[in-house]
């Protein structure tokens, strides 16, 4: 992380990061809805880039520095064992029963953006769409808990317990964090933890909330093209990601679509 925590200080910063998110919804939205049979990651990215060209906004995860090289794509498509960071370079088509991570962010107005949504491919079983549901209900009652006056265990633990109530595994070693003028920024949002333990919540805090569950074990390994993380068993992944604002009664959510 940066070792800086991201707060909104004044009207200006507000204005630029809520238009910077307007702009990041506008682009998912269409690529979501270009997430169907026959179409491929390649396609995808390249629409992302058409896109992002258009609005005039510089993708964030672009150019990235990774082990072995810097990200090649314009945003991260993670389909089925695929759990995040996915190199959308594929020219596999989608096929009915994908389950597809979209994740996307932007630099625009001085601003970072960054969110991941699910999209299911055809028809899938309904086990799958319970964990799509499931994936959501973290971020929902992690949001719940994002309480100026609150800690960031607040939030992790909520994840956490939705987690264990489901009966699913889940990603320990990625988190969310802070966000604004760069793109990760302090404090680190975990996927678990105790209530009352972490970094304190200040309003006008802005952080991305995030996790990756899975249908069997959550345990990973790296794609040799040195970006793609994967389970171990093959099992399906899933992963939702909000941005939001710390206020004193309810967070301010910046990024549904």
């Amino acid at each position: 992380m940066s070792g800086v925590i991201s707060v909104i200080k004044d009207r200006q910063d507000y204005n630029n990061l809520i238009q910077a998110c307007e702009i990041s919804k506008k682009i998912l939205r269409v690529v979501v809805s270009q997430v169907k049979e026959g179409n491929t990651p390649f396609e995808i990215n390249e629409l992302t880039k058409s896109l992002c060209k258009q609005y005039n906004c510089k993708p964030a995860f672009f150019g990235v520095k990774g082990p072995k090289g810097p990200f090649p794509g314009y945003l991260c498509i993670s389909t089925n064992d695929e759990v995040l960071h996915g190199v959308p370079l594929s020219k596999r088509e989608f096929k009915s029963g994908d389950v597809v991570k979209v994740d996307f962010g932007l630099y625009a107005y001085g601003m970072y953006t960054d969110h991941c949504v699910n999209v299911i491919v055809g028809d899938v079983s309904e086990q799958v769409k319970k964990l799509v549901e499931i994936s959501k209900l973290c971020i929902e009652k992690g949001i719940e808990n994002a309480i100026s006056g609150g800690w960031t265990g607040d939030i992790s633990n909520a994840m956490e317990t939705v987690c264990k109530l489901s009966k699913v595994d889940f990603v320990k070693t990625f988190c969310g964090h802070g966000i604004g003028k760069k793109l990760h920024m302090d404090p680190e949002v975990l996927t678990y933890g105790e209530r009352g333990t972490g970094t304190k919540l200040i309003e006008g805090m802005v952080l991305t909330i995030e996790n990756q569950i899975t249908s069997g074990s959550a345990d990973l390994y790296l794609d040799k093209d040195g970006w793609t993380l994967k389970t171990k068993d093959g099992s399906l992944a899933f992963m939702t990601e909000h941005m939001i604002i710390i206020r004193k009664k309810q967070a301010e959510v910046l990024t549904r679509i």
